[in-house]
């Protein structure tokens, strides 16, 4: 099975696109940056690599503007909007950054949850910064898996899967996982790079991370109400938790 190359539309998915991403559990979509983006990004990230310090997070990302505009980046966040409408909240984002010639493991098989349904609770959506080969190590993927409760067991955590997907980004696209679909990233055994943006998204009603009285004020500072919903300060809307005059006038 080949992964789907996404056709972006005005309101994020087609579809097409859709239906894959809820049956297999992931969608590759293309091209959310333009180069000129891009490159920036590139080296706006080097630069908070090497000022921060790894790990780098969401406590040190969102000190940065460029970081801060691209949790609101709207062919991204028009994806999620067709995933959880606008009940979307930014639950973590981190930079992850692996050098050339890794020693890592190349199979590390796992699901960040388990939880009895096929709808995705939360999807995260990695933007890569440089190209997936299979030198690089792309993240691989057992479609189908977010299927119910099972984790993969002990023996099969580091060998790699009969039905394994590789989605081979290259940068600027993103990779959409349920994230509860059986994912693995690879080891970078090439002379470059691997990077890439991990933006996790879910329902507004969902546990975030961390508090967002925990975040940096920056992140704050003249912020959109789409922000303020993002980060979980304000509900996206009053009356998800409200009933209708005539249905509460209904007697029982």
């Amino acid at each position: 099975m080949k992964s789907a190359a996404g056709q972006l539309t005005r309101h994020g998915m087609s579809d097409a696109d859709r239906d894959f991403f809820l049956e297999h559990g992931y969608l590759h979509v293309r091209k959310v940056l333009d180069v000129g983006h891009l490159a920036r990004l590139q080296a706006v990230f080097e630069r908070i690599w090497a000022l921060e310090q790894p790990p780098v997070n969401q406590h040190k990302l969102l000190r940065h503007h460029p970081s801060i505009e691209l949790i609101e980046h709207p062919p991204i966040l028009d994806l999620q909007r067709t995933i959880f409408g606008n009940q979307v909240q930014l639950l973590q984002v981190d930079l992850l950054r692996q050098g050339p010639h890794s020693t890592a493991s190349e199979h590390a098989w796992h699901r960040d949850f388990s939880f009895p349904g096929e709808r995705p609770l939360a999807v995260n959506t990695i933007l890569y910064l440089d190209d997936m080969s299979e030198e690089t190590g792309p993240i691989r993927i057992v479609p189908g898996t977010h299927r119910g409760t099972q984790w993969p067991e002990t023996s099969q955590r580091g060998n790699p899967l009969p039905g394994e997907v590789a989605v081979f980004a290259d940068a600027g696209d993103v990779v959409l996982v349920n994230s509860a679909v059986w994912h693995t990233g690879g080891r970078n055994r090439g002379p470059g790079l691997r990077r890439a943006v991990y933006l996790y998204y879910g329902w507004w009603w969902l546990k975030r991370y961390e508090s967002h009285q925990d975040l940096p004020w920056q992140v704050f500072v003249d912020a959109s109400e789409q922000r303020l919903h993002l980060l979980g300060v304000k509900m996206p809307d009053p009356r998800f938790h409200m009933y209708e005059e005539d249905v509460l006038s209904v007697k029982i």
